[in-house]
């Protein structure tokens, strides 16, 4: 049996808002949508804003077969990789704008990354995306069953999680001043 990735939220360096509870981590990740997927070019990172499914101690991104993000995978000799997702809440004022704060919540992981390879395992991870963002949908009555050619010209990019860390910032829901984004 494979390890569950390491809770690494002890290196985080503000510990009233290190989350190291493995399940809250596995929740916040199934409820986010979009996230950044970090790569390392030799001379600069390279960043990459995904849809992400998240099963299995593993994180999965897809996308076309070429382009700098499969260059570097498919290229590189145990490539390693980042992610991170996050979502904000409220802005809570304070009486110097030095100690405004904004409610938080967070998660990196790091590990390993690779490209799947087989069509079946390509296939699963893409209709965990359709399950996922179209739940509300039905392979062949609202939309085509996925093509053999379309797997196979999906790249399917999964970061085996070795360990992740968890962030969190809140206040309670009467907290004086507290306020939306004005952006949202």
């Amino acid at each position: 049996m494979v390890d569950s990735p390491s809770v690494a939220s002890d290196d985080i360096r503000y510990q009233g808002k290190a989350v190291a509870h493995e399940d809250w981590i596995r929740e916040f990740l199934a409820g986010q949508e979009t996230g950044v997927l970090g790569l390392t070019d030799s001379e600069e990172p390279h960043l990459v804003t995904q849809l992400f499914v998240c099963e299995d101690d593993s994180i999965y991104v897809h996308g076309a077969s070429d382009g700098r993000a499969y260059d570097l995978v498919s290229s590189t000799d145990e490539p390693q990789a980042c992610f991170t997702t996050s979502e904000m809440g409220r802005f809570i004022p304070a009486a110097e704008p030095v100690n405004f704060t904004v409610e938080y919540a967070s998660v990196v992981a790091y590990g390993p990354i690779s490209l799947l390879t087989e069509r079946a395992d390509k296939r699963d991870v893409l209709e965990s995306f359709m399950d996922k963002f179209a739940p509300q949908l039905t392979p062949g009555e609202d939309y085509e069953p996925m093509s053999d050619e379309s797997i196979d010209r999906t790249a399917v990019y999964q970061l085996a999680v070795d360990r992740w860390s968890a962030k969190r910032g809140e206040k309670p829901a009467d907290e004086p001043g507290a306020y939306d984004s004005p952006l949202r």
